[in-house]
C-alpha cells in the first residue's frame, strides 16, 4: 500500500473512534486477534469505559480517553497511529471533522458512516487525501459496505448498468420492556431521520433530491418481485463514481408491507410537525400491526443483497447478488466486521487507492466477501456469494 508520509510500514497502530460502542467491539476484537496489527488504541470518551474493554482484548489494546470535538486532542491522538476507524456519531456532525484530522496528519481513514449528507461532505475532500497520502474508505459496515460491494459484483456481470439497487431487511418491531420506554434509542431515531428527511437519489444520471419511503417494485433473479420503499443512504451517491452510466440508484428496505404504512403514518406526522425524531422513534413501537403476520406476508426478498440492470452482450440483463456466508449474528458482527476486513485489507496492502471513496472505489469485493467469510464459526464449504442473472 501506499503509506502517509512520516507513518509507520509495517505492523499498524490503528485506533478506533468510539472504541468501546457496540459496533467498534467487533472491529477492535477482530484486528486485536491479527498479525498484521501492533497496536489497537480503544478511544472513547468515557476512559474508563475504554480501559475495561482494553484489558478484555489482551496485551495489543490499550486504551485513550478521546473527546473527537476537541480538535487539538483529535489531532495529537492521530500523530501516533497508522490507520484510524471512525465509529462515533453522529457523523453530520463528526464524519469530516475526523477525516480532515486524518488528512493532516496523514493517518489513513475507514468508517461505518451510512448518511448521505456528511458522505457528500467528505468526498469533497478527495483532492486533499490524494495530495497527503491518504487512503479514505467512507461507508464501511453493512448498508452501506458490503451492500456497495454485492453492487459491484451485480455491475461487473454487466457490460453496461442503467439502473443498480441495494436494499437490506427490516424485521418487526416490539414495544421497549416496561420502565425503558423513555430510554433514548439512537437506531431508531437515525432511522427515522432517513426516513423523514429530504434525500439525495440517483435519477435520469444525476443526483436529485427525494423523499424517502416511495415504493417501488423491486426482481431478484430466480425469485421474482416485491415491494421495496426507499431510505436515505450513501450507496445512490458514491456507486456512480466508479460506474457512471448508471441512470438510476437507490437504497431500498424491504419488509412487511404492515410495518411500512405504520412507518408512512409516522412520516407523515413528523413532516406535519407533530412529531420531532426522537419522540418519532418511541411512537412506532406502539403502532399496531407491525410485526409477524399481522404486518401482512414476509417479504420474498433476503437480508442483504443488490441488483442491477444493463446490458451483457447486447442483451437487457438483470444479475443479483447475496451473501451465503456472513457474520450477522446482530448489528454490532454485521458492521463491525466489515470495518475490519477492511482495515487489514489496508494494512496488507490490499487496498491502495488514495483519496476518499466509498467501498467500491477502493475496496476488491472477491477478497473482501472471502475474508469476511473467515469471521463465521464453523464455516461451510462452497462459495461464499452468491451472483446469479436473468434476461429481462
Amino acid at each position: 500500500m501506499t503509506t502517509a508520509p512520516g507513518k509507520h510500514p509495517a505492523h499498524k497502530r490503528i485506533l478506533v473512534t468510539g472504541g468501546a460502542g457496540e459496533m467498534a467491539r467487533y472491529a477492535c476484537r477482530a484486528l486485536a486477534q491479527a498479525d498484521e496489527v501492533e497496536t489497537v488504541v480503544v478511544s472513547d470518551r468515557d476512559h474508563d469505559r475504554a480501559a475495561g474493554f482494553a484489558a478484555e482484548l489482551g496485551p495489543k489494546a490499550r486504551a485513550a480517553g478521546l473527546d473527537i470535538s476537541d480538535s487539538d486532542a483529535l489531532r495529537a491522538a492521530l500523530q501516533d497511529v497508522d490507520i484510524v476507524l471512525n465509529c462515533a456519531g453522529p457523523f453530520y456532525r463528526f464524519g469530516r471533522e475526523v477525516l480532515g484530522a486524518a488528512i493532516a496528519t496523514g493517518t489513513h481513514y475507514l468508517d461505518i458512516c451510512d448518511d448521505w449528507e456528511p458522505t457528500l461532505e467528505m468526498l469533497e475532500l478527495d483532492g486533499a487525501a490524494r495530495g497527503a497520502g491518504v487512503t479514505a474508505v467512507i461507508g464501511m459496515g453493512a448498508s452501506p459496505g458490503t451492500s456497495n460491494l454485492l453492487a459491484m459484483l451485480c455491475m461487473n456481470g454487466l457490460d453496461s448498468a442503467e439502473r443498480v439497487y441495494t436494499a437490506w431487511r427490516i424485521g418487526g418491531l416490539k414495544p421497549p420492556p416496561p420502565g425503558e420506554e423513555d430510554k433514548p434509542n439512537a437506531a431508531g431515531e437515525h432511522w427515522i431521520h432517513n426516513c423523514t428527511e429530504q434525500i439525495k437519489v440517483r435519477r435520469g444520471g444525476e443526483l436529485v433530491d427525494s423523499h424517502a419511503l416511495d415504493e417501488i417494485k423491486l426482481s431478484y433473479p430466480g425469485v421474482g418481485e416485491d415491494s421495496a420503499w426507499v431510505c436515505g443512504h450513501p450507496e445512490p451517491l458514491t456507486l456512480p463514481r466508479v460506474r457512471p452510466e448508471i441512470q438510476e440508484s437507490y437504497n431500498l428496505m424491504v419488509a412487511r408491507r404492515g410495518l411500512m404504512e405504520a412507518l408512512q403514518r409516522i412520516a407523515d406526522r413528523v413532516r406535519a410537525g407533530e412529531l420531532d425524531v426522537p419522540a418519532a422513534a418511541k411512537a412506532i413501537l406502539h403502532e399496531p400491526n407491525i410485526s409477524g403476520p399481522a404486518a401482512g406476508p414476509a417479504t420474498i426478498h433476503g437480508d442483504l443483497f443488490a441488483v442491477a440492470e444493463g446490458v451483457k452482450d447486447g442483451v437487457p440483463t438483470r444479475v443479483g447478488a447475496s451473501p451465503l456466508i456472513i457474520p450477522a449474528a446482530n448489528m454490532g458482527e454485521v458492521t463491525g466486521y466489515p470495518l475490519a476486513v477492511a482495515a487489514l485489507m489496508l494494512c496488507r496492502g490490499q487496498i491502495t487507492t488514495l483519496g476518499v471513496h466509498g467501498p467500491e472505489g477502493a475496496v476488491d469485493p472477491e477478497i473482501y466477501f472471502e475474508q469476511l467469510a473467515r469471521f463465521v464459526d464453523n464455516r461451510p464449504d462452497g462459495p461464499v456469494v452468491e451472483v446469479v442473472s436473468e434476461r429481462i
